[in-house]
């Protein structure tokens, strides 16, 4: 099942400090290296810099919590949020959230794609209109598929899901149309009304 996060604090608990010397880190972030398959907390430790990385209690939604890794905690810009399937070893999901301005690389486009980027945006890097739930809810506004399209898989071959917001002054009669836990197609005309823009990023393996 995915994992739904909410805007948060994190809690710190400890911090990772491998004793190896960092590498290049990353200027696009995708599902190789730090994020592949088979990566743990030290290779992140040491692309990144071993005092960049922290261990947290990361929100998973409703209030509960899991521990994982957080790249950059105290920089907005540059946060990465990290799940694991074991313990700190094998990626669950990378999350860029609202702020953090890391763009991800998706296979066969040019452009990556980054917190910001509008509905009609993606729906063309896509290639084809997509789903995505309904706004105003704990799993609301997240893409639930790319029925296809070229987003279905970015750089590394993981999983890659959105979560989109309203626009601020959003017209309230559309809005209403479009919440809670339903689907729409990215096409539909109330949800275009809204002017989502995206507002998070997750890259994720299965089991």
């Amino acid at each position: 099942m995915r994992l739904s996060l909410r805007f948060a604090a994190l809690l710190c608990v400890t911090t990772v400090a491998p004793a190896f010397a960092q590498a290049q880190a990353p200027t696009v972030l995708d599902c190789t290296g730090p994020f592949a398959r088979d990566a743990d907390e030290r290779t992140v430790a040491r692309i990144f810099g071993a005092a960049n990385v922290e261990r947290a209690d990361i929100p998973v939604g409703e209030g509960m919590t899991e521990p994982g890794t957080v790249i950059f905690a105290k920089d907005p810009g540059k946060r990465i949020e990290i799940l694991w399937h074991d313990a700190y070893a094998r990626p669950n999901v990378v999350i860029i959230r609202n702020g953090s301005a890391w763009p991800v690389a998706v296979t066969g486009l040019d452009k990556p794609i980054v917190n910001g980027t509008t509905l009609a945006e993606v729906e063309t890097m896509n290639g084809k209109p997509f789903t995505l739930t309904g706004f105003g809810w704990d799993l609301g506004g997240y893409t639930n598929g790319w029925d296809g399209g070229r987003l279905d898989k970015p750089v590394g071959g993981c999983n890659l899901s959105v979560r989109f917001d309203p626009a601020s002054d959003a017209p309230g009669d559309a809005l209403d149309k479009v919440n809670g836990d339903v689907e729409f197609l990215s096409t539909d005309s109330a949800v275009r009304q809204t002017k989502p823009v995206v507002i998070e990023i997750e890259l994720g393996w299965p089991q």
